[in-house]
C-alpha cells in the first residue's frame, strides 16, 4: 500500500487530523483528493470607477488612511480608504484592531471581496488582502472548498500545501501507453494544479485528467470481470440446438414475438451456439416483452440437458413469476419450484436433494438462490430481474454455482446509453425499444385542484361501472410502517367514500405473502374492483383488466419510480389512464408531473430524472462507484464513457487480465472494497 493511502495522523500532528477528520478526511488520499468545489479567480483586477452593486472583485490599490471607530453595538471597528486613481474605495474589518498598526499607509494592496455601496462611497467587509510591494500583481486562482467553522479555507490551502509539496510523490495510476496516446497530464502535477491552478487553461487539463482518471478506475474494477468471463468464451461445451420446447412454447402464446425480442434471442442463439458464454443486459420499458425473451433461452438450455434459474428481487416478484410461468412449464412436461426465505424445514430439504440431483429443471426464487446449501445438478443458464437491486458481486455468486455461468440479466428501469455502458461495463447490452401490438398508450393526468378530482373520480366511476379494475397507491412514507400503515388506510377510507359499491382490498408490505398473494389473484381474477396499495405493486403485477392507476402524493416519488408504477396498467387492449395528485409547489417536483404527462417513453424519462437527480439515487448504483463521479457527466459524456472504456478493454486483453500498475490496483480496491464488504 502507497504512503498516501496512509491515515494522516501519521504525516500531520493531532490538532490538524481532527479537523480534517470532521471532514471525512482520514488518509493523505483523502486529502489530496479532496478536490475544490469552485476557485476564486484573482486573475482579473478591476478598476474601481468599473465597480458595480453586489459584484465580487479583485482590487489593486495605495492604502491612503486607516483609523479605528466604534460601532453603535460597541464592536470595534477598523476603517481604511484606498485608490487605485480611478475612485475610492472604503474598506471595513470588525474585530480586528490590531490592522490599524500592521496595515501600511502608502503602499499597495490586493483586496478580494463582495462590493457594496456605502453612503453613497463603495465599500467591501472583511476583505481578503496582502501586500502587493509595488509589483506587478500576478493573476492568482484559490481553491475553495467545503468546510465547517473550525477549518478555515486559508488554513485548509496550508495543509494541502504541505502534504503536496513536503511528502514523496505518487506513482502513475493511468497506465503510461494511455497517457500519451491522449496527452494526459501527469498525476502529481494535476493535482498541484487542481488545487493551486497556475492558470485557468491548465485547471482545465487538470480536470481532464481526473475526468479519464476516475472513469478508468471504476471501468477497470468492473471490466476485470468481464475479461476473466470472456476468458472462458472458448468453445468448451456443445449444445445440440432442440427448441422443440422453445416452438411448442411459442405456438401457445395468443400472439407473435415482435420483432426487437426476436432480434435478441438470436443475438443470444449466436453466442450459445457458438460456445460462448452469454454475459448479457436485456433492459426494455415496462411491458416490453423480457420475461417471454427470458423463457424461451431458460427452455432452450433446459431441453438441451442443463437447469435453469431466474432470480427476483422481493418476495413478491419471485411468486409472480413462478405462478406466471408454473402452467406453461407444467404443460411442456418441466418442473418449476420456488425457493425464497420463507420456504423452510422438510419442504427445503425436499426442494433442495431434488434440485442437486437434477430433478428441478427452473427454480426461481429470491436472494435465497444466493445461499451456499443451495446447489445445481448442472446450472447452464442464469436470469436475474430487477437488475439494478443486485450487486455486481451478488451475480458472480449465483455464476459460480454453475456450470457454464450464462447470464441473462434484466431491467425494466430504462437506462440511458451511457449509463449502461458504465454499470454493465461487463455485460453486453440489448434494448427492447418496441412494444408488444395491440398495447393502448396510457393518458397521464396531473391532478392537482379539487375541481380536477371531482371530475377525476367521476370519470372513475364511469370506468368501473363498465367492468374495469383500478389501482390506488398510497403516498410514500419512510419514517415508519406504523404510519405508512395509517397513510394507507386513510387512503382506503376515502376511496370508500368517493366510491362506494364497490369491492375494495388493501395491500402492504407488513402482509404475509400468502395474503398478498391472495389478495393478488383475486384482483386478477375481477373480485375485487379497486386496490389500495403501497409500492409493493411496482413490479410484477399483470392484471389486463386494470385501466386506472391514480398514485397520490405524486411529487414524493421520483420519476423513473413513477414510471414504473403507470407500467402496471396499460397491459391489455382498452384505453388505460393514470392520475398524479400532487399540490406541491415545488418547482423540481411540477418538472416531473409535466415530463410525465408529455411522454411515455421510459429512456426519455431516465434522461430528464438523470438531469434532475443523482444516478445513484435512480439506479442505485453506489456500487459501482458512479454515484460519485465527479467529473463526468453520465449523461452528455458518452464519448468519452465509450473510449475509456475500450481503452481498459485493449489494456486488459493485452496484460491477460492482470493489472500492472499497483497504484491502479490499489485505488481500485479502495474504490470496490465497500461493496465486497457489503456482499
Amino acid at each position: 500500500m502507497e504512503q498516501y493511502h496512509s491515515t494522516l495522523y501519521q504525516v500531520l500532528d493531532s490538532k490538524k487530523y481532527k479537523g480534517l477528520k470532521a471532514l471525512g478526511i482520514k488518509t493523505v488520499h483523502d486529502l489530496l483528493y479532496y478536490f475544490p468545489r469552485a476557485y476564486d479567480n484573482r486573475s482579473n483586477i478591476k478598476k474601481i470607477a468599473e465597480l458595480r452593486m453586489e459584484e465580487y472583485a479583485v482590487i489593486h490599490a495605495k492604502l491612503l488612511h486607516v483609523y479605528s471607530a466604534p460601532t453603535k453595538l460597541g464592536r470595534k471597528m477598523t476603517k481604511a480608504t484606498a485608490t487605485d486613481g480611478s475612485g475610492f474605495l472604503e474598506i471595513v474589518w470588525f474585530g480586528m484592531p490590531y490592522l490599524q498598526k500592521s496595515l501600511k499607509l502608502q503602499e499597495e494592496y490586493i483586496f478580494v471581496g463582495t462590493v457594496k455601496r456605502a453612503m453613497g462611497a463603495f465599500q467591501m467587509t472583511n476583505p481578503e488582502f496582502k501586500l502587493s510591494k509595488g509589483q506587478k500583481m500576478r493573476g492568482e486562482i484559490l481553491p475553495i472548498y467545503s468546510s465547517h467553522k473550525n477549518l478555515s479555507q486559508n488554513r485548509l490551502r496550508k495543509y494541502l500545501k504541505e502534504i503536496l509539496f513536503e511528502n514523496s510523490l505518487l506513482s502513475e495510476n493511468i497506465p503510461k501507453e494511455i497517457c500519451q496516446k491522449y496527452n494526459i497530464l501527469g498525476r502529481n502535477q494535476a493535482l498541484s494544479e487542481i488545487h493551486f491552478p497556475s492558470s485557468e487553461k491548465i485547471l482545465e487539463e487538470a480536470k481532464r485528467r481526473f475526468a479519464i482518471e476516475e472513469l478508468l478506475i471504476i471501468e477497470m474494477g468492473i471490466l476485470k470481470n468481464r475479461f476473466l468471463t470472456d476468458a472462458l468464451t472458448q468453445a468448451f461445451y456443445h449444445l445440440e440446438g432442440k427448441k422443440t420446447l422453445v416452438k411448442q412454447y411459442l405456438s401457445s402464446l395468443p400472439f407473435q414475438l415482435t420483432k426487437a425480442q426476436k432480434k435478441v434471442i438470436t443475438e443470444i442463439y449466436k453466442d450459445l451456439e457458438q460456445g460462448r458464454i452469454v454475459n448479457r443486459l436485456v433492459q426494455g420499458d415496462v411491458g416490453s416483452g423480457k420475461t417471454m425473451v427470458a423463457m424461451v433461452l431458460l427452455l432452450y438450455m433446459i431441453e438441451n440437458g442443463y437447469q435453469g434459474a431466474l432470480m427476483a428481487p422481493t418476495e413478491i416478484l419471485a411468486i409472480q413469476h413462478y405462478l406466471g410461468i408454473y402452467s406453461k412449464m407444467q404443460e411442456l412436461g418441466l418442473r418449476v419450484e420456488l425457493l425464497t426465505g420463507s420456504i423452510r424445514g422438510k419442504k427445503r430439504r425436499k426442494l433442495l436433494d431434488d434440485l442437486k440431483e437434477g430433478n428441478i429443471d427452473l427454480l426461481i426464487g429470491t436472494h435465497a438462490l444466493l445461499e451456499e446449501e443451495v446447489r445445481f445438478h448442472q446450472l447452464g443458464f442464469i436470469v436475474i430481474d430487477e437488475q439494478h437491486r443486485f450487486g455486481v458481486l451478488q451475480r458472480k455468486k449465483l455464476r459460480e454455482k454453475g456450470i457454464l455461468t450464462n447470464l441473462l440479466v434484466m431491467t425494466a428501469t430504462p437506462i440511458p446509453r451511457s449509463l449502461a455502458l458504465s454499470i454493465y461495463g461487463d455485460l453486453d447490452v440489448s434494448i427492447l425499444d418496441e412494444l408488444p401490438p395491440g398495447r393502448s398508450p396510457i393518458k397521464t393526468k396531473w391532478i392537482s385542484t379539487k375541481e380536477d378530482m371531482e371530475k377525476m373520480y367521476a370519470f372513475i366511476r364511469k370506468q368501473l361501472s363498465q367492468g374495469k379494475q383500478a389501482y390506488f397507491v398510497a403516498p410514500l412514507i419512510e419514517e415508519s410502517e406504523k404510519l405508512l400503515l395509517s397513510s394507507i388506510l386513510e387512503v382506503e377510507e376515502e376511496v370508500k367514500e368517493k366510491l362506494p359499491n364497490y369491492k375494495i382490498a388493501l395491500l402492504h408490505g407488513r402482509m404475509k405473502n400468502i395474503e398478498k398473494d391472495e389478495i393478488m389473484q383475486r384482483f386478477k381474477q375481477r373480485e375485487i374492483d379497486i386496490l389500495v396499495s403501497t409500492t409493493v405493486i411496482e413490479v410484477g403485477i399483470d392484471v389486463p383488466n386494470a385501466v386506472i392507476m391514480t398514485i397520490l402524493n405524486a411529487e414524493r416519488f421520483g420519476l423513473s419510480a413513477l414510471h414504473q408504477l403507470r407500467g402496471r396498467v396499460g397491459r391489455g387492449k382498452d384505453a388505460s389512464f393514470c392520475f398524479l395528485i400532487s399540490k406541491t409547489q415545488n418547482e423540481t417536483s411540477k418538472q416531473r408531473l409535466e415530463i410525465m404527462e408529455a411522454t411515455q417513453d421510459g429512456f426519455i424519462i431516465a434522461e430528464e430524472d438523470l438531469k434532475l437527480r443523482n444516478a445513484g439515487e435512480i439506479f442505485g448504483v453506489r456500487q459501482s462507484g458512479l454515484s460519485d463521479l465527479r467529473f463526468i457527466d453520465l449523461l452528455h459524456d458518452v464519448k468519452t464513457i465509450k473510449l475509456v472504456r475500450d481503452e481498459c478493454m485493449e489494456y486488459l486483453r493485452k496484460n491477460q487480465g492482470k493489472i500492472l500498475l499497483p497504484s491502479l490496483e490499489e485505488d481500485i480496491f479502495q474504490k470496490f472494497k465497500d461493496s465486497v464488504q457489503k456482499d
